[in-house]
């Protein structure tokens, strides 16, 4: 009968254990469960319209007609990505990385691109307005046959970046670097250091 009770405390303390670890693991899910079941709807039916997506990998995915209008993504990982003709409207991509990312003939209206990472990314072709880049890095980055509208491009980096033909109205270039780009109007060098 001594043992007994002894058993009982041997027994509580296992099940800690286990609840202890059970919880541990629960608690190491990749995204929260909203930010997955969104994940999952955007990878089944490519629209995700509002869907809170912050910090998701969606690393080399086709994203081709995608509707992304009012998403929040930020700091979500897009490189390599295909968003043609993708709906971007509203939606936050702040402090994204859009490394190699195809953005053909995408809707950026409204748009937070703020301190974004889009070097080396394809925006040809694209509507763009009253779209924030402030402090982005478009380095090396085609934005060819785009429009660019009362957007705000304050900070931002385009080196080497590609412009021809591309129509620029009420864009501020505040700050921003110009070295090697490539504009409507022709090469500019203005930034060039050295």
């Amino acid at each position: 009968m001594k043992g007994f009770p002894l058993l009982r405390v041997f027994l509580l303390v296992l099940l800690i254990i286990d609840t202890v670890f059970l919880m541990s693991i629960g608690g190491c899910a990749k995204y929260s469960e909203e930010v997955q079941a969104n994940l999952t709807k955007l990878e089944t039916t490519k629209s995700c319209p509002g869907c809170n997506l912050t910090g998701v990998e969606l690393m080399k995915f086709d994203l081709t007609g995608v509707n992304l209008a009012r998403a929040n993504l930020t700091n979500a990982n897009l490189s390599r990505a295909n968003l043609t003709d993708a709906d971007l409207t509203d939606a936050n991509l702040s402090n994204a990385i859009l490394t190699n990312t195809i953005l053909v003939k995408t809707k950026i209206i409204n748009t937070n691109l703020n301190n974004v990472k889009l070097s080396y990314a394809n925006i040809n072709g694209s509507e763009i307005f009253n779209s924030s880049f402030i402090g982005a890095h478009l380095n090396s980055s085609k934005i060819v046959n785009s429009k660019i509208s009362n957007s705000d491009m304050t900070g931002s980096n385009l080196y080497k970046a590609d412009l021809t033909r591309t129509q620029l109205t009420n864009v501020n270039f505040h700050d921003t670097v110009f070295c090697k780009t490539l504009m409507p109007s022709g090469l500019d060098n203005s930034g060039c250091k050295g």
